[in-house]
């Protein structure tokens, strides 16, 4: 104790005795340069920017100011466990993961060393913050969805008609509990149309017109709300089997020049096409936002997507979009939603703003009250969130997410926004057993769907690649209305084709009865059926064109309802067929079974039924999803009696599907896209050793002194390989010993901070000659430290008892944002350690060294992402 005490006094009296004439203050008062470290010479400090007091009780009630303040706030902590700090991730750029797990550690400790009552209150008021964030996102989940509900369901109703004793009202309620309904008024009937012809034209011009209004306020809302991002043009080039040396090469000869005082003599950096970028809109609105959560919460930033603006943007455009009577549904953006309230909730509690791999947990909450309100299944919803888009899942989240789930449908079940008690407007039920020979058309109907829905996703993404790479994706609004003239001139003449996919869903999934027809899908004679069967192949066609073209175009909307359409129609079908077959052929094999039901039921064979098990098949086929698709079909028929066959056709609609290309919509969406996203459950067979796909890249010498001219001409090199968001330095000392790992978006912090506090005394090229260090050195005071591998860390902490300040860090020290425990491997080490280190641990990159321990060079994630692509094509 007394030996720090007297390193301290030592510091300070140094401290207080140096007379430097021109010493940097908080009154802008002229520098001196070069800038030694503050290790290095003790009479020399740099401060660190004081936050007034002002500032922060200011940010205190910026509660939904996601950046508040800094991204670590114990910035001691972290450094005393050599993880080093972070700033708050740049858009296009992977978080930590595993330095976030230490920051949460460290945070736990300080409540452990809280005694008393005090500790145990602070320590349950710790835990009840999950509870309380999972709650609220629940209620305003349900709050949105029931919100969306109503007006859509009254908005697609009025492009038929409106009712007259309150037009707020929709067709369901103006006429409740109404046989014949004089309230609700066609627009043939308000403009006095007389004639069949005449009024058919009328309600399609009405219905068109209605649809191209609805679809352009959709796309001028998502359109004109976009991001302005920037991006590399051209992209970074592919993966190369020769590991590269081009940073080295560039980066030594610079040095070389610096070194040699040729300041005129073109560094062969120069040679090198430097990137160009390129400014381009994204649109955060448009489609299902399932692929970017998905990318999200396996560890990708971006800023924007889970935002305030585009949660209401979407919600509201969504509304439009569906009314509109587009080919897309709402169940699938109601997932983006969820998590973009989950996200702006987060920000109450610095615990969860403030550390990504812990918000990531509660996203995955959210993503599951999404598929709740969507389908009205809170179970099948966890089980989404954990098999489709969760990429890190513990227990805790699980429970987390059953309690999200569950308050979203217990809220929108009190709600009852379509006013039948139901949470979703499909929602039947079954109890009659299904017959044993029934199996055999349900697994036909099962692969049938699976067919037609990755038939659908094939061309669907061919289509969106089209999209892309012509000049229809220059003219979004257009392309949405032509989409929309399409719809309407296609499918008015039909009238399944022509109903919201919400209602011909309900019709198909429900059983007939005398009193309900189901819209006109019940045969009443065994001669209807035809004419049936000819209307739904026709519905099936139409609608699988308009899914292949209208998912992805520039308007919110999702591909859950459209595929559940396809699948349905499908099972419809089939469920057809077998009604036509045993009602004509009653005393065939094996049709004799169906004896007691024709004499109970008057029927044998219910095509809702198999309209059902269609509808999950198609699912399957489009999203290769399988238990969680199974239970929310369960939680729809509220029946456990129709589980088997269910299962089977999702089974045999996988195998088809997977039989054609493995992929699901979403991933392949992510690779269109091209999103960094490691899958963590894919198994690969390598075929190059971690020596192929190393790379050697710049590092910094933390021996030497780096200026930050020199730390620019480095940035510039890494950006110009593709590495500007994920990047970083090895950190090395005597040649090539392994120090730690600093990132760009850490060094690039750092210089921003320390360009902007000198500025407004020192000129451009004054800066660019300020030195930076990258290791703490201490000087020959037999008192204080020697050790260059350990930075001497908090020895000068200010003290109570000494009037003026005393400065922790200076802004050209950089030791702060070093991982000093950088993730290492062996140059022979197994391929598939490489994988699990960064599937299982969330690496951002590992450094590779040789057998003896001395760095060899690093692997970034995206280069192994470049390697697995090149993979899969092989």
């Amino acid at each position: 104790m007394s030996d720090t005490a007297s390193e301290r006094a030592t510091l300070l009296d140094r401290r207080r005795s140096a007379n430097i004439p021109r010493n940097y203050t908080e009154d802008n008062s002229n520098l001196s340069i070069p800038l030694p470290s503050p290790y290095r010479e003790s009479h020399f400090s740099f401060p660190v920017p004081i936050t007034s007091n002002e500032g922060k009780l200011h940010n205190r009630f910026k509660w939904f100011n996601k950046r508040t303040g800094s991204y670590d706030e114990d910035r001691q902590g972290l450094v005393k466990e050599n993880t080093g700090i972070r700033v708050w991730s740049e858009s296009y750029s992977s978080i930590d993961w595993i330095h976030d797990r230490i920051k949460e550690g460290v945070r736990k400790r300080k409540f452990r060393d809280i005694p008393g009552i005090r500790g145990e209150l602070m320590k349950a008021s710790d835990a009840s913050q999950a509870w309380i964030l999972v709650t609220l996102i629940g209620v305003v989940v349900a709050i949105i969805a029931w919100f969306i509900d109503v007006v859509q369901e009254w908005m697609s109703d009025l492009k038929q008609g409106y009712c007259t004793t309150n037009w707020k009202l929709n067709s369901k309620f103006c006429c409740q509990q109404q046989e014949s309904c004089d309230a609700w008024k066609t627009w043939p009937e308000f403009f006095e149309v007389e004639g069949e012809s005449s009024s058919y034209y009328t309600a399609m011009f009405m219905y068109t017109m209605f649809g191209l209004t609805f679809s352009f306020i959709a796309a001028a809302m998502v359109k004109y709300t976009a991001e302005k991002v920037t991006v590399r043009s051209p992209k970074p080039m592919p993966f190369s089997k020769s590991p590269s040396m081009a940073s080295v090469q560039y980066d030594g000869h610079s040095l070389n020049n610096q070194r040699l005082g040729d300041s005129s003599t073109p560094s062969k950096y120069e040679s090198m096409d430097p990137p160009r970028y390129e400014t381009k809109y994204a649109y955060y609105s448009a489609g299902s936002g399932i692929p970017e959560v998905k990318v999200i919460l396996g560890g990708f930033v971006i800023k924007g997507f889970l935002g305030i603006k585009t949660l209401i943007v979407k919600s509201i455009g969504m509304i439009f979009s569906t009314s509109a009577g587009l080919t897309c549904g709402k169940e699938g953006p109601f997932v983006h939603l969820a998590c973009s309230a989950g996200n702006i909730a987060c920000r109450l509690f610095p615990k969860f703003n403030k550390n990504e791999s812990k918000k990531r947990e509660i996203l995955s909450a959210a993503a599951s009250a999404g598929v709740a309100v969507a389908f009205g299944a809170p179970i099948g919803g966890v089980l989404f969130s954990l098999e489709e888009v969760s990429y890190y899942f513990p227990m805790k989240t699980m429970i987390r997410s059953y309690c999200c789930a569950m308050v979203a449908a217990v809220v929108l079940k009190i709600t009852d926004p379509f006013g039948t008690g139901k949470i979703v407007l499909f929602q039947v039920a079954y109890d009659k057993e299904y017959h044993l020979f029934e199996l055999v058309p349900l697994i036909i109907c099962g692969a049938l769907a699976g067919f037609f829905g990755a038939f659908v996703t094939y061309f669907n993404i061919k289509y969106q690649h089209l999209r892309r790479a012509s000049i229809i994706g220059k003219y979004p609004i257009i392309e949405v209305l032509c989409i929309m003239l399409f719809t309407a001139l296609i499918s008015f003449w039909n009238p399944f084709s022509r109903m919201g996919l919400s209602e011909l869903a309900a019709h198909l999934f429900s059983e007939c009865s005398p009193t309900n027809d189901n819209g006109g899908l019940c045969a009443r004679t065994v001669a209807e059926i035809p004419n049936l069967l000819y209307l739904l192949m026709t519905t099936l066609v139409i609608k699988m064109g308009l899914t292949m073209i209208t998912f992805g175009c520039t308007v919110p909307g999702g591909i859950f309802l459209p595929s559940l359409i396809i699948g349905a129609i499908t099972g419809r079908l089939i469920g057809l067929i077998m009604q036509y077959l045993t009602l004509t052929y009653t005393d065939a094999w094996p049709f004799t079974a169906c004896a007691h039901d024709f004499a109970t039921r008057g029927e044998c064979v219910i095509p809702g039924v198999y309209a059902i098990v269609g509808a999950a098949a198609g699912l399957a086929g489009v999203t290769r999803t399988t238990i969680s698709l199974v239970v929310i079909m369960f939680e729809l028929t509220y029946s456990l009696t129709y589980a088997l066959p269910i299962m089977l056709s999702v089974m045999v609609a996988k195998w088809v599907a997977d039989a054609m290309f493995v992929e699901g919509i979403y991933d392949l969406l992510i690779e269109l896209k091209q999103y960094p996203y490691l899958e963590a459950r894919r198994e690969y067979v390598h075929t190059m050793t971690i020596m192929e796909i190393t790379e050697y890249l710049s590092t910094i010498d933390a021996d030497e002194t780096i200026t930050i001219s020199r730390l620019k001409h480095k940035l510039s090199i890494i950006g110009a390989m593709g590495y500007a968001e994920d990047g970083g330095f090895p950190i090395l000392s005597d040649g090539d010993i392994l120090e730690g790992y600093i990132a760009t978006t850490e060094v690039t912090h750092g210089m921003e901070q320390l360009e902007n506090t000198l500025k407004n005394s020192m000129n451009e090229h004054e800066i660019d000659q300020v030195p930076c260090y990258f290791n703490r050195v201490t000087n020959s005071d037999p008192a204080l430290n020697h050790d260059l591998k350990t930075p001497v860390r908090n020895l000068l902490s200010a003290h109570e008892n000494i009037e003026e300040p005393v400065v922790k860090q200076s802004l050209n020290d950089f030791t702060p944002y070093i991982d000093h425990a950088p993730l290492t491997i062996n140059q022979n080490a197994s391929m598939t350690l490489l994988m699990d280190m960064f599937t299982k641990l969330g690496a951002r990159y590992v450094c590779v060294t040789h057998s003896d321990g001395r760095y060899l060079g690093i692997i970034h994630k995206r280069r192994l992402l470049a390697y697995l692509k090149e993979l899969d094509e092989e």
